[in-house]
């Protein structure tokens, strides 16, 4: 949705300059009608297709992001489990250091 207006502002920038060009040349009318529609037309089917790939693209790029975050989020999590394993560990081996040293 966010890129629908892609097909509209390609096709009309090739319009302008169809239109432009046919003006400069001096084309009759019914040849710059006829040029102007096949113009329209072709470049309205690109600038789809360019809508499609840029919203693929940038759907893709969402996706990857997503994953690094819940990557990160995980990798985060494990950390905090080892430090609270190896703190209790310690604490561990304090406790026999201190059982022993009372022995």
């Amino acid at each position: 949705m966010k890129y629908r207006f892609i097909p509209a502002f390609v096709m009309l920038t090739a319009g302008l300059v169809s239109c432009i060009l046919s003006v400069v040349q001096q084309w009759p009318v019914m040849t710059s009608l006829v040029t102007l529609v096949i113009v329209l037309l072709v470049f309205y089917i690109i600038g789809q297709i360019a809508a499609q790939i840029v919203g693929r693209v940038q759907a893709e790029h969402q996706a990857m992001v997503e994953a690094e975050k819940k990557r990160r989020e995980e990798e985060e999590k494990r950390l905090e489990e080892e430090k609270i394993k190896q703190e209790q560990e310690e604490a561990e081996r304090q406790a026999e250091t201190a059982e022993n040293d009372n022995i």
